[in-house]
């Protein structure tokens, strides 16, 4: 995140300097719009307005009431909705990811910029739609580099060729029902909002700052006079708060994939002794049960990428905020709870890593064992894999240990940080 700035009276005459050199130059030049002077039909708002619209994004039901009402959350959250479309900017190209300011008349203001992870999110919400989905994915087919159709085969897995052709794709439909369609399409339409709900809960926390503290905080920090910038402390152990409480939810999503995999499985077994397979009610159990197992398949690896992201993002921030915004000596026991984030959030990217590999192993044999399941209701085989391999995937599923949330160091650096404003709210 940026420091926050007051465009003063001052500084414009600089800052015009600036916009012509810029243009000279021949640079693009940053294009800040309002929200609310952006058409509701535009992708980049609609992403933003449905985040934050969101109980889900918003992790409402993934803190505790304690954590929710009684870390700040509840009003980080409802602050960043206030200021969403009035006081926040889109800007374009992205310079950072989300920042915050106060303009000249000390009134604080939000930017979203048009950073990789926005681009990510507005290309998944023209595609993963029932209307979209086939057209989009034939346009990436016949695009000459491959970049965007290969980044499709890797989030679709082995469902990637129902999405070839209006017919496939009406098949998995009525395989999979509406509900678990629907899900599957939601999910990867989706992607990364977490992402994006992280840095409004980041801004959430400055946007209860009265600007005049904040310019007194920053000013002190500035000059030496505070080792720490205790608004941005707050404000970073936030964000990795949030990133901590999604990756306990995200795993435990994944735990409940693999439970329908089992069922599903469990669903192909009863298959095992006829003979072969033969149109009618078999065949469509067949179907069903093998289109579960995959769409469980690819929101396991979708809950997968997300976790990696929230655990380097924690890590980045922790990382960033010690190079930014601490300078000299910090007091004894904030230098304490700077070391064990930093332990911490080192552990929680090894321990997310090892587990994601993990997890990506058992769903490589599963899709290896429906392979086989699909060789044999093809006549390619004569008889289905063994009931061995099906115990395999369960066993590789329950022993993945995925990390605890290591959010510990990041609360009680919060809690202090917030401790020092209240005694920088005070007069002296």
């Amino acid at each position: 995140m940026k420091r926050s700035v007051r465009l003063s009276g001052a500084f414009l005459p600089l800052l015009l300097f600036i916009v012509a050199a810029v243009a000279v130059l021949g640079r693009p030049l940053l294009e800040r719009t309002l929200f609310k002077d952006i058409p509701s039909t535009d992708p980049a708002r609609e992403v933003i307005e449905t985040v934050l619209g969101s109980r889900f994004y918003s992790m409402r039901d993934g803190f505790t009431a304690g954590e929710w009402n009684g870390g700040g959350y509840a009003a980080a959250w409802e602050r960043a909705r206030r200021y969403f479309p009035g006081d926040t900017y889109l800007v374009r190209p992205g310079t950072y990811f989300m920042t915050h300011g106060l303009d000249a008349d000390g009134r604080l203001f939000m930017e979203v910029h048009d950073s990789a992870y926005l681009k990510l999110c507005v290309g998944n919400r023209r595609t993963f739609t029932p209307d979209s989905i086939v057209e989009d994915y034939g346009r990436m087919l016949a695009a000459s580099d491959g970049h965007e159709a290969a980044a499709f085969r890797e989030k679709t897995g082995r469902l990637e060729p129902f999405f070839r052709d209006q017919r496939a794709h009406h098949g998995l439909r009525k395989a999979l029902g509406e509900a678990l369609y629907l899900r599957l399409l939601e999910g990867l339409r989706e992607e990364d909002y977490h992402m994006l709900a992280g840095g409004l809960m980041h801004e959430g926390a400055h946007a209860g700052m009265d600007g005049a503290l904040v310019a007194r905080i920053q000013a002190q920090f500035n000059a030496g006079r505070s080792a720490v910038q205790w608004d941005e402390l707050r404000a970073f152990m936030a964000e990795i708060g949030y990133h901590a409480a999604f990756c306990k939810r995200a795993e435990g999503d994944i735990e409940s994939d693999w439970r329908g995999i089992g069922a599903a499985l469990g669903d192909l077994e009863t298959l095992r002794n006829k003979p072969g397979l033969h149109p009618g009610p078999d065949q469509s159990r067949f179907e069903r049960a093998r289109a579960r197992s995959w769409v469980d398949a690819a929101l396991i690896r979708l809950r997968s990428r997300e976790i990696w992201q929230s655990a380097r993002r924690m890590q980045d921030l922790a990382a960033g905020f010690r190079k930014d915004y601490v300078r000299g000596v910090v007091p004894l026991d904030v230098g304490d709870l700077f070391t064990k984030l930093d332990r911490d959030m080192a552990g929680l990217v090894a321990a997310a890593g090892e587990a994601i590999q993990a997890n990506e192993f058992a769903v490589r044999l599963l899709e290896e064992v429906l392979d086989q399941w699909s060789a044999w209701a093809a006549g390619r085989r004569p008889f289905p894999p063994p009931i061995t391999d099906s115990r395999a995937i369960a066993a590789r599923a329950e022993d993945i240990l995925w990390p605890g949330p290591a959010a510990d160091a990041a609360a009680a650096l919060k809690k202090r940080a917030g401790e020092e404003l209240e005694k920088e709210r005070r007069p002296s």
